[in-house]
């Protein structure tokens, strides 16, 4: 498919079924922008409420020994340490370290055994890009032909 062709290059021959289907793709493809950016508006609207929180729980209205804030708190901090050390003993062990190992190479002889094909036919089906193969009375595998 050519670059060219993804762009409409005469939106007048589009039927009205196209262009409802582009005009709602469209639609979705705004929202989903939007809804990548909440997280931000999330922090910000946060950054703003936490001083009215304060006001609201502390100063204004204060709660008795402030148990249940208290334990909300010490939990959050627990969690911030433990994710955080977590992440951290995570990076140390593995950053920078392959992640799979590599396979050993395998020889045309043990794959031809593997199959029980001949090395010559092996040799023969690894130079090309297909093979016709065949499966005997015997269960053996005869090359019919390359190509």
């Amino acid at each position: 498919m050519k670059a060219e062709a993804i762009l409409i290059q005469r939106p007048e021959r589009q039927s009205a079924a196209q262009k409802a289907v582009f005009t709602t793709v469209t639609i979705f493809a705004w929202l989903f922008w939007v809804f990548l950016w909440l997280p931000l508006l999330t922090l910000g609207a946060w950054a703003f409420g936490v001083r009215s929180a304060w006001l609201q729980l502390h100063v204004l209205d204060p709660i008795g020994d402030g148990g249940d804030i208290n334990v909300i708190l010490i939990v959050a901090i627990a969690c911030a340490v433990v994710f955080t050390s977590w992440s951290g003993y995570n990076h140390a062990r593995f950053a920078g370290k392959q992640k799979r190992r590599g396979n050993k190479p395998v020889g045309v002889a043990e794959t031809a055994s593997a199959i029980g094909a001949s090395v010559d036919d092996a040799v023969k089906m690894q130079g090309h890009r297909r093979s016709v193969v065949s499966v005997s009375e015997g269960g053996y595998m005869k090359l019919d032909e390359v190509r």
